[in-house]
């Protein structure tokens, strides 16, 4: 018999505890490592060796691998699960319309939504022409656009709700939803922009026109900076793979 063949005949109940024992205590050292899911396949072997002290090494070994495998798929699904429940999603929030209606954001669900903090006074203020373009073209496969006006850069959206709908309205044909005005930095600004913003790395909003898609699912699927145009290639393949 060859040292494999004596190091599987002479696995038992005690040795699967012992490995369990110490891959769990590792965890809590390493914790990056992921060891439990084998501490727990090493703990189920350890069990059911205890109730067949005839079973081969060989089969140990294999069951113990299947187990930890197990384990570890569960783990990665309720974690997941974990996730899914407590980080917000767009449906967590509302925002007040440009009508002074408040809006549930769950009404979007199942919808795309790209969110753009808008200004009527801004060298990008045409880029309201590319939305609305956008919101047209995909409107029917379920997209929304939402502007958000802020006058927090350069005192650009200065105006009324009723004056920036009237300006939308008149200038750009503006037909997609528009919220009240909001801020979006600093200690007064919107829930939602904060959670945008965390969500993206925690950056401040940098100026009018920013963007963000969110996907059917409620979540981030990128977040784009002002220059990046309505048209642009990128964003557009983006919308497309989330409708």
């Amino acid at each position: 018999m060859n040292h494999m063949g004596y190091f599987l005949a002479s696995l038992d109940f005690l040795d699967w505890c012992l490995l369990g024992c110490l891959l769990a205590i590792a965890e809590v050292f390493l914790p990056r490592a992921r060891l439990l899911p084998p501490a727990i396949g090493a703990g189920a072997t350890a069990f059911v060796v205890m109730l067949f002290p005839q079973l081969a090494g060989g089969w140990q070994l294999a069951l113990f691998v299947l187990l930890a495998l197990a384990a570890g798929l569960a783990y990665r699904w309720k974690s997941a699960a974990i996730r899914s429940t407590e980080m917000p999603s767009l449906y967590d929030f509302s925002v007040d319309t440009i009508d002074g209606r408040q809006k549930s954001l769950k009404d979007y669900r199942g919808h795309p939504v790209l969110l753009v903090n808008v200004a009527s006074e801004c060298g990008l203020t045409p880029q309201y022409a590319g939305l609305e373009k956008l919101y047209k073209e995909y409107k029917d496969q379920g997209l929304v656009v939402m502007g958000m006006p802020c006058n927090q850069f350069g005192a650009q959206e200065p105006g009324s709700e009723a004056e920036i709908k009237q300006f939308c309205q008149v200038n750009y044909g503006v037909d997609f939803p528009l919220s009240s005005k909001i801020e979006v930095n600093g200690p007064g600004a919107h829930p939602l922009y904060s959670w945008l913003k965390s969500a993206t790395g925690g950056a401040d909003i940098q100026w009018n026109f920013e963007k963000f898609l969110v996907g059917k699912d409620g979540r981030i699927v990128k977040r784009y900076s002002p220059k990046t145009v309505p048209e642009d290639g990128a964003l557009r393949a983006d919308i497309q793979a989330s409708l």
